[in-house]
This record gives structure tokens, sequence and C-alpha cells, in this order.
């Protein structure tokens, strides 16, 4: 199964994020990439709270969600609890400790992905020797009245995250593209290349003719001596969520280097000695690092960024009493 961390590595960071910045100990050995996978995980996990959402793609099993009469008349409308939701797998009536009632998965509509939203909404598939009449599902009859709410009464599995695929492709010699069929069709074609790996030799990589099942590489040089593998990854995380990430994980890095500029805290030192005399100014002080204003750059384009990531993915709960 594709990852986000498979695009998202320490030499993604250094490259982009963390460009121009000196990234050695005082000894002139470079920093372990521990301080970068912490980094670039923390802030994964940090945007996924802050959004609500999940990035990896991942199974939900025997998610709870209480039933209430009140929203039988609105074809019981639940909000699932990781988003966006990919499909759902298993949909189950579940009475305390009774065994489960399977509903067909075609009733289960999700009418947004980005926000979890599902609602049961029967179609021809029968539900066995059950009824959906008035009332909660399956509680009915002469001798029980229909109740009102019902705790943990649907039981729900489904496939969260966003969609990724990844794969190795082989551009004959003599061509400079080759045609990609996905095992699995994609709900859409709004994906974006999250890597690739080539030669060299071939230059500049694109997709083009993106379709829900496939699209075309296409190099700038013909492959010519079978160097024409392409080891690609495609995702529908859009390039704003992977921006956010990696404004986030550059801060870890950025205060380590400012503070060895210098040394932790020293703003100025100087030498002299006969007359000669050198000196050496930075903006590093007790409470600033040596990249600090490029920090405060990041933290206020990261601030700029999350209120539209917040309207597209957050949802709001609320109640009334």
């Amino acid at each position: 199964m594709a990852s986000l961390l498979d695009s998202l590595t320490s030499a993604w960071l250094k490259e982009s994020f963390l460009l121009g910045v000196d990234l050695t100990l005082d000894d002139g050995t470079a920093y372990s990439d521990t301080i970068y996978d912490q980094s670039i995980t923390g802030a994964i996990s940090y945007l996924e709270h802050e959004l609500g959402i999940v990035l990896d793609e991942i199974q939900v099993t025997g998610e709870r969600h209480d039933a209430l009469d009140i929203n039988r008349s609105a074809w019981w409308p639940l909000r699932l609890d990781r988003r966006p939701v990919m499909e759902v797998t298993s949909f189950q009536i579940k009475f305390g400790n009774y065994q489960p009632v399977n509903i067909p998965t075609s009733w289960c509509q999700v009418l947004s992905k980005e926000h979890g939203q599902v609602h049961l909404i029967p179609s021809e598939e029968a539900l066995g020797s059950y009824l959906f009449r008035a009332g909660v599902p399956l509680m009915m009859g002469d001798t029980m009245t229909p109740y009102a709410y019902i705790p943990g009464y649907f039981q729900i599995g489904y496939k969260a995250g966003f969609e990724m695929r990844s794969g190795t492709s082989t551009i004959p010699d003599g061509q400079t593209e080759v045609a990609v069929t996905l095992s699995t069709a994609l709900p859409n074609n709004n994906y974006f290349l999250d890597y690739a790996t080539k030669d060299a030799a071939l230059g500049r990589l694109d997709i083009t003719n993106r379709t829900a099942a496939g699209f075309t590489i296409r190099v700038q040089t013909a492959a010519a001596n079978s160097n024409g593998a392409v080891t690609w990854g495609v995702t529908t995380i859009p390039p704003d969520i992977k921006h956010c990430i990696g404004l986030k994980a550059a801060l870890l890095p950025l205060d380590v280097a400012g503070d060895l500029i210098a040394g932790a805290g020293v703003a100025s030192y100087s030498i002299g000695a006969d007359g000669v005399h050198q000196s050496l100014g930075t903006t590093s002080s007790a409470t600033n690092s040596g990249y600090g204003a490029r920090r405060l750059s990041y933290e206020r384009e990261l601030k700029a960024l999350l209120p539209a990531l917040r309207a597209k993915y957050k949802t709001m709960n609320f109640g009334v009493v």
C-alpha cells in the first residue's frame, strides 16, 4: 500500500523548505535523518488534528453510532469519525450484545466524502426477512414499541484517507511516453504526481491524459539502452496540504541549525591579538535562533493557508438544548 511518507522524505524536506540552510553539526557531520523523520511525522499528525482528517489510507471497523428516531425522516444521517471517506465496506445494525444484522452497503450513500456524511437509503436489495418501516429499523412489532433512542445501534466499517497509487512503468526505447493503467480506478481524475524516480537522461517528466483509470507518463528525451524505467506515485492529496506539512516540519531543523551558527543564545563574539581584532554578529539571542526570520516567515505562511483548508475539510459540531 502506498504511503504519504513514500514522498515526504528527509530529502524532500531538505531540498525544498530547508534549502540553503547549513544542516551539519559543529564537527561537520550531517544531522541524523531522525530529526527530519520526527519533524515530518509530527507535522502530518498536527495537520490531521487541525483539519479533522486522515491522510494515509486506513481501514475502520466496528465504528458505532447512536440511533435517534427523529432522524428516521431525514434518512438516518450519520457523520463518520474519520474523513475523507473512500468507501463503506460494511454496515450493520447491532442491538446490545445481540449478533449484528448486515445491511446492504448499497443502502449507505456517501453524500460528502470530505465531511464523512452518509445516509441510509433503502435500495432494491432486501434486508433478509426484516422490514424497514416506521420507527427504528428492526425495532417494531405488536409487543415492542419503537424506541426513540438506541445507543451504538449502527455499526460501520469503511476506508478513509486520500487515494494513493504507486508502481513502475517502462518507456520503450525510442519512445518518450508510456500509458499507465491503474489496478483500481481513482474516483475522479483530480490527482497529482507525488514522486517519480527515473534515469536523469530522460529529462523532465510530466503526467498527461489523466482519467480515473490511468494516465500517460511523458519525458523530454526518448528512452535508449533500456533506461526507460520510471517508478511513480500519484495521490489525491492536494499540493497545499503537502505544502503546509513542509512548513510545519521545517521549524525544528531550523531551530537546531540556528542555534549552531555561533552557539545557542550567542548574538556576537569577537577575538583579538596584537592589535588585530575580528568580530561576528548574528541574529541569535537568548530568545531567538539564527534562522528566526525564516521561521517567522514559515509560521505566517502556515497561518495564512490553514483557514482555507479548514473551510474545506473541517466539520462544525454543535448542539441545541
